[in-house]
C-alpha cells in the first residue's frame, strides 16, 4: 500500500457498525477531496489512481475514499430487501461527512459513486467547490430516463447482463491467490493491471471460516444495479458549481446524447477518455492529469 495511505474507521450513530475509509493526508486538511467508488468495488481498488491524483496535486490536498455500505471494509448492515434506491448511499455519505466534521470539500466519484456525490451536493448541506464525475451512470435525455424507469417498474431490466452477472459472481475462495487466479484476465478485470485487481481483492475480501469471501455479496451488488437512479438529470440541472465529467471512449454508462447536452451547459466540462468504463483504473495517469488541470483552472 502507498506509504501515505492509512485505513481508518468512524462509527455510525444510528445503527451498529462503522464506515471504513482510506485517507491520504495532505498539507491542506480544510477542503479534502472525497471519493466515492463504483458498484461492487471498494475504495482500495483505486489506490494507484488515487495515489496519482494525490501526487498530481503536489501532496497538498487530503484525499478521503469511503467504502460504501455493503462494500469493502464498511460493516453497516447490507440487507438487499431493504435497498430501494441509491438514496441510501447518499444518506450514508451525508452521515459519514458529518461524523468526519467535513463541511467543505471537492467531490469525486466513479460510476454510481459520482451519482451519490451529486445527490449529496443537491441536498445543500455541504460546501462543495468542484464535482468530478468519472463515467457516471446517466440516463440523459429525460425521455430515455422515463422509458427506462417504466421498464424497470415492470421488472424488464432485471434480466440485464449487469444484474444477472453480479448475482452469479463467485464470492468464496480458499485463499487470496485462488481469488486472484479466478479473476485475472476475466470479464471486467481483463483490462485491469494486476496490481489493481489485487488491490480490489485486498479491500474486498473478508475472512469466513478457513477461507475468504467478497464483502460485497452478489445479491447486494445485483440489487444495487437493479435500483439504479434514472432521474439524475434533474439533480444535475440543480447544480451550480464547476463540474468535470469524464466519459469512457468504450462501453460508457453516460450516453452520447448526454455528452452533447451537458457540453453546452455552463459549469459543465465534458471530456472523453480512452478506455472502458473502468478507465480510472486502466488509464490512471491520463485521468489524474485531467483532474489536476480541472482543479487548478477552476480554483478561485
Amino acid at each position: 500500500m502507498f506509504s501515505k495511505v492509512i485505513r481508518k474507521k468512524v462509527f455510525a450513530e444510528s445503527e451498529e457498525g462503522y464506515f471504513s475509509y482510506l485517507e491520504l493526508e495532505g498539507v491542506d486538511k480544510s477542503e479534502p477531496l472525497v471519493f466515492f467508488h463504483a458498484t461492487g468495488l471498494n475504495c482500495e481498488t483505486y489506490l494507484d489512481f488515487l495515489e496519482k491524483v494525490y501526487l498530481m496535486l503536489d501532496s497538498k490536498k487530503t484525499i478521503i475514499a469511503l467504502d460504501q455500505r455493503g462494500h469493502g471494509k464498511t460493516t453497516l448492515t447490507a440487507d438487499p430487501d431493504r435497498l430501494k434506491s441509491w438514496s441510501q448511499y447518499a444518506l450514508d455519505a451525508d452521515i459519514f461527512l458529518r461524523k468526519m466534521n467535513i463541511t467543505s470539500a471537492i467531490f469525486m466519484g466513479h460510476s454510481m459513486g459520482s451519482i451519490v456525490a451529486s445527490e449529496v451536493i443537491k441536498r445543500g448541506d455541504f460546501k462543495v467547490s468542484h464535482l468530478i464525475m468519472l463515467d457516471p451512470v446517466l440516463f440523459y435525455d429525460p425521455y430515455t430516463a422515463i422509458f427506462s424507469e417504466i421498464k424497470n417498474k415492470f421488472i424488464l431490466l432485471r434480466s440485464n447482463d449487469k444484474v444477472v452477472g453480479a448475482a452469479k459472481r463467485r464470492d468464496k475462495f480458499e485463499s487470496f491467490e485462488q481469488a486472484t487466479m479466478h479473476y485475472e484476465g476475466r470479464s471486467m478485470f481483463k483490462t485491469w493491471p494486476l496490481e489493481s485487481l489485487k488491490n480490489y481483492l485486498s479491500g474486498g475480501l473478508i475472512e469466513e471460516g478457513s477461507g475468504l469471501k467478497l464483502s460485497c455479496s452478489p445479491t447486494w451488488e445485483s440489487k444495487t444495479f437493479e435500483t439504479v437512479s434514472f432521474n439524475t438529470y434533474r439533480t444535475l440541472n440543480c447544480l451550480n458549481l464547476p463540474t468535470l465529467i469524464l466519459r469512457a471512449e468504450h462501453f460508457s454508462t453516460f450516453s452520447s446524447k448526454g455528452m452533447k447536452y451537458l457540453s453546452k451547459k455552463n459549469n459543465f466540462e465534458v471530456i472523453e477518455v480512452e478506455g472502458s468504463h473502468f478507465f480510472p483504473i486502466e488509464n490512471s495517469k491520463k485521468t489524474s492529469n485531467l483532474i489536476q488541470e480541472f482543479i487548478s483552472q477552476n480554483n478561485g
